[in-house]
Order: structure tokens, then C-alpha cells, then sequence
């Protein structure tokens, strides 16, 4: 009997890592991306998400294409964000949320007007940039990043599996690209967030330790290892 129940031991851990500690059931439930305390996450996939949590951005300066709960989860970490958004119905139901600290960006649905939102911004470099806006844009978006992106910071790209000309683009511009690939926030299929840098990343991680533990790992390091 130890096979069959070693395999229902094995599925319950799995239910019990991706939907409660993960936070994805109480995401699917309540149609948001949000951990399972019910704070906010960025709709990324959630390896990117382990991967950004564990580093200190609270001197960052975020510029973001495309507005959401990824835009609360920046304004609890970073020193200042600057989201742009061109849905007006997505912002009248949004803003209220937005504490004072954000810069939102109205911009018209335009690749243009999006691109120069960034390229007009008083500071002309940020140290994350975050592409997650209408698809068709992301390209233009791209090659006006890697213009405004500090030294030793990153550029993230989600939906990059989808975005296949857009890292293309950063790729070409001399950045590294990072892909993680997984299941995101009540989402039912993987999907890939993907971070480029150049050479390095100048962000030290919160507590010295790297990397932090899954939500969904039960064990303690290895002694000695």
C-alpha cells in the first residue's frame, strides 16, 4: 500500500503548494492576481515572481507599460513607479486603488504616445523597466528601453513566449535574456516571464540569502551544502 499512498501524498503536496501557498486558488476564486494572503501580484509567471521577490528595490525607480496589480506589488518595494496606461475604462476602475506615491501616465492607445511618455519622462534613466502592454506595442517599446535603462538594471518582458520580436529586439541590443516559464496567477496554463540585463544586476537581495525558499517548499536547507 506505501505506492498508492506515497503517489496521494505526493498529489495533495503538489494541490497544497501551487493553490494555497502559491495563493492560485484564491486568485482563480476572486478573478485577481493575488498570493494566497490576498495581496497583490504581478500577473507574471510564478518563478519570475519567486525571482524579483527576493531582491532589495527600495531605491528603484520602475517605469511600466501597462497598469494592474503588478503596479501595487512595485509600490510596496521600489522608491518611485511610473506606470502608463492607455485603457480608460481600466483606469477609472483602477486608480482608486493607486496610492499616492504611483505616477500614473494617461497616454492614448498608441505605440507613439507610449514610447514618448518614457522618452519625455523627467528621468531619462530607471532602473526596472516592465513591458506588459498591448502586444503590438512592445517592440517600439523594447527598443526605446534599452535607451532608458540604468546600469545594472533590467528590463522584464512578460508574455515573452508570445513576444518572440520583442526579445529578438533586446537580444540584439547586446542584453542577456533570463526566461522563466511556469503557471501564473489563476491562470490554467505555463506561460514566460523574461528579464534582460546587461553584464550584471546591481540589486542585492533582501537578507543576504539567494536564493529564498518556494512558498511551496516544505524543506529546510541542506546542512553543509
Amino acid at each position: 500500500m506505501s505506492g498508492p499512498i506515497t503517489r496521494a501524498r505526493t498529489f495533495l503536496q503538489l494541490q497544497r503548494g501551487l493553490l494555497f501557498r502559491y495563493g492560485w486558488l484564491r486568485s482563480w476564486w476572486q478573478g485577481k492576481p493575488v498570493d494566497g494572503h490576498g495581496r497583490p501580484l504581478p500577473w507574471l509567471a510564478y518563478p519570475a515572481i519567486d525571482f524579483l521577490s527576493q531582491f532589495d528595490f527600495s531605491q528603484a525607480f520602475v517605469f511600466e507599460w501597462g497598469s494592474g496589480y503588478s503596479t501595487l506589488w512595485w509600490s510596496t518595494r521600489c522608491r518611485h513607479i511610473t506606470t502608463v496606461e492607455s485603457n480608460v475604462n481600466w483606469i477609472r476602475c483602477f486608480q482608486d486603488l493607486l496610492p499616492p506615491s504611483v505616477e500614473l501616465l494617461q497616454t492614448p492607445f498608441d505605440a507613439h504616445a507610449e514610447v514618448s511618455a518614457l522618452q519625455h519622462h523627467t528621468r531619462t534613466h530607471h532602473d526596472v523597466i516592465v513591458i506588459d502592454n498591448h502586444g503590438p506595442f512592445r517592440c517600439e517599446c523594447a527598443s526605446a528601453a534599452v535607451e532608458h535603462l540604468a546600469q545594472g538594471g533590467m528590463i522584464i518582458v512578460d508574455n515573452s513566449d508570445q513576444c518572440l520580436k520583442t526579445c529578438q529586439v533586446l537580444r540584439e541590443r547586446g542584453l542577456v535574456q533570463i526566461d522563466f516559464t511556469g503557471f501564473a496567477p489563476s491562470n490554467s496554463y505555463a506561460q514566460t516571464t523574461s528579464i534582460f540585463f546587461r553584464e550584471y544586476l546591481k540589486f542585492q537581495s533582501t537578507d543576504s540569502i539567494q536564493p529564498h525558499a518556494s512558498p511551496a517548499q516544505p524543506n529546510l536547507p541542506w546542512q553543509n551544502c
